[in-house]
């Protein structure tokens, strides 16, 4: 959660229908390829990009090589972010 952001309890606590109580690079695997595996029985001739915990140059960069590949394109950008600030009101992260 946001560090400006209180926890109510009950909270729910599973990611992609995994209890998140796995060592942290293990879980963050297992959870991102339980979430590309729900994308794909939704549309499975898209591409898809993980990027598990980058750092923010790397989401940077990762987002410009985006912008540039796509063009006019459609582009879905799943973020789920754990101890990060919120979104700017423009939706800047």
């Amino acid at each position: 959660n946001p560090p400006d952001v209180i926890k109510p309890i009950p909270c729910a606590r599973k990611e992609c229908w995994i209890e998140p109580i796995l060592p942290k690079q293990k879980g963050l695997e297992i959870i991102g390829n339980a979430l590309q595996s729900q994308y794909e029985r939704l549309h499975s001739k898209v591409k898809y990009k993980q990027c598990l915990d980058p750092t923010v140059d790397d989401l940077r960069r990762i987002c410009v090589n985006l912008r540039k590949s796509i063009k006019n394109e459609r582009l879905l950008f799943h973020y789920n972010g754990h101890g990060v600030p919120r979104p700017t009101k423009n939706g800047e992260i």
